[in-house]
């Protein structure tokens, strides 16, 4: 299904009456605001399974071979991410935390809880200029900030954050779920009475 073919989808669906009409570049913004929640519930749901897998162009792998990247010090910064689904440093996988989480975990002495090479985390952290840096930690107290080596291997698997810029890369069968969230929020946006219908039918 083209992107004009789902233009011609939501009219269809909204098209009656009395009901306000929407140009495409409100269409898109619906558009990415359905993708987004489909993303989410189908990654809280299932994890990351099959139905990632189909989400072509949707998965995304980094690692030190990879071009378009920055490694700095300890940390990769990543472009397009929406959900890092696996992150292995040095043949080993990453605990993924929370940023205040590494910071406590990298000064704790805790021996439950100890971050080394055979238990190594990482933790995503968003800079104040929106750049996104992944950090990797495999070391505790005595050294609390360690630096890539040449010697060091990483690798990392994440959701890229889709929008209606790729919506041909969308298999179909998913494409007419996300639309069908496209007209339930149009059909509450405008309080039209099909909004129950439609929200009805999303819970099938």
């Amino acid at each position: 299904m083209t992107i004009n073919d789902a233009y011609d989808y939501i009219d269809l669906m909204i098209d009656k009456a009395n009901q306000p009409y929407f140009i495409n570049t409100e269409k898109d913004i619906f558009l990415n605001l359905s993708i987004t929640e489909f993303l989410n519930k189908r990654y809280a749901l299932m994890r990351v399974n099959q139905d990632y897998s189909e989400m072509i162009g949707n998965r995304a792998s980094l690692n030190e071979g990879s071009a378009g990247y920055t490694v700095v010090g300890n940390y990769v910064e990543l472009i397009d991410y929406y959900h890092i689904t696996t992150a292995i440093l040095n043949g080993v996988t990453c605990r993924i935390v929370s940023d205040d989480e590494m910071s406590e975990l990298i000064l704790s002495n805790n021996p439950y809880k100890s971050v080394n090479a055979d238990n190594p985390i990482c933790a995503l952290s968003k800079q104040p200029t929106g750049t996104l840096k992944l950090f990797f930690h495999d070391s505790g107290p005595n050294n609390s900030n360690p630096d890539f080596a040449a010697s060091d291997t990483f690798n990392v698997r994440y959701l890229r954050h889709l929008t209606v810029s790729e919506w041909e890369k969308i298999p179909e069968h998913y494409q007419h779920d996300i639309l069908n969230v496209v007209v339930r929020k149009l059909t509450a946006n405008i309080e039209s009475t099909n909004y129950t219908v439609q929200a009805n039918e999303e819970q099938q």
